[in-house]
């Protein structure tokens, strides 16, 4: 029987579906010019802050003297007890240290390693009048964002980093009370005569900045100096904040603290120049046993520098 031969059959080709989605949405775009041009107007904004910043720093050292007798003058002595400090779990076998405060840009009243290192840095130790608001001081600084549905102490207790609180008490010689504003009339009296540059404000407007003004009335700057996002000028322009500059001026005018509100609770809160101790009778002294035998249970003017020591310092000293 004859067999009849057919066309042969091509095998047919696999094909592969591709595991690579199409873009759907383009995030950003932009030409070389447009990025070398957003360069320029980065740097242009840096250098015009940091002038900003150099014009009044110029003008407060020229009358350093009589910024320092403004600020002493309203100062008065200032005890408080069984107030709380919150700290790092690291730091919880030394709590009266301030090495943590020098980290990153540092505290609303001092300054960090990581603010331009042209600007002296300072250490404080920051307490609060009860635990609940040294909770949310140290825990919940970032700003809440408008769609969240918890609260800054709920943000705080939600917080995974593990702290440690602290029972302290103390008295202070000389402290600047900040929860009155009428304790900056003398300061504010000062540098509103301060005068800035007709250059700096015409920058300002070219980069489409607010123009730059000197603050006239003691409302005004106390306003700043408790401004709840005080983080944006050393973060995002590499200078200190206000508050940060105000408390260099506390410091340097020799003064032991500032009595500040709360920015979550408006209870009051004190950061401690423990390095102003020195020929005063200030002390601040934890109320329960000292958490290493290294570690004494008062700070004072005879040995104020401990608090600049971390736990390994002092167990190799």
């Amino acid at each position: 029987m004859e067999k009849h031969q057919g066309r042969r059959k091509k095998p047919r080709k696999k094909t592969y579906k591709s595991s690579v989605q199409p873009i759907q949405y383009l995030l950003e775009s932009g030409t070389l010019a447009n990025m070398r041009a957003a360069k320029r107007v980065t740097a242009a904004i840096l250098k015009y802050q940091w002038d900003f910043y150099s014009e009044l720093a110029y003008q407060r050292n020229n009358i350093a003297d009589q910024i320092s007798h403004s600020l002493n003058v309203p100062c008065r002595s200032y005890a408080f007890s069984q107030w709380q400090r919150a700290v790092k779990f690291k730091y919880s076998l030394h709590p009266l240290s301030t090495v943590g405060s020098l980290t990153y840009i540092g505290g609303r009243f001092n300054m960090g390693v990581d603010i331009n290192t042209q600007i002296p840095i300072f250490p404080g130790l920051y307490l609060a009048q009860d635990k609940d608001t040294a909770l949310q001081e140290h825990l919940g600084q970032e700003t809440i964002p408008s769609n969240s549905k918890l609260t800054a102490r709920e943000l705080a207790l939600s917080n995974p980093t593990s702290e440690t609180i602290v029972s302290v008490s103390g008295k202070l010689d000389k402290v600047f009370d900040l929860t009155n504003p009428e304790n900056l009339q003398l300061f504010v009296d000062l540098i509103k005569t301060f005068k800035l540059s007709t250059d700096l404000k015409r920058r300002a407007k070219e980069l489409r900045l607010e123009i730059p003004r000197i603050a006239e009335k003691v409302d005004e700057l106390h306003k700043t100096l408790l401004h709840p996002d005080w983080r944006q000028l050393p973060v995002g322009y590499d200078i200190p904040s206000n508050s940060q500059i105000f408390g260099h001026l506390i410091y340097s005018a020799g003064i032991e603290g500032i009595l500040y509100p709360s920015k979550f609770t408006k209870k009051p809160c004190l950061i401690v120049f423990s390095r102003n101790f020195i020929e005063t009778d200030s002390y601040v002294v934890l109320d329960d046993d000292a958490p290493h035998e290294t570690v004494p249970r008062r700070i004072d003017s005879k040995n104020w520098r401990i608090t600049e020591m971390d736990i390994k310092e002092i167990t190799r000293s």
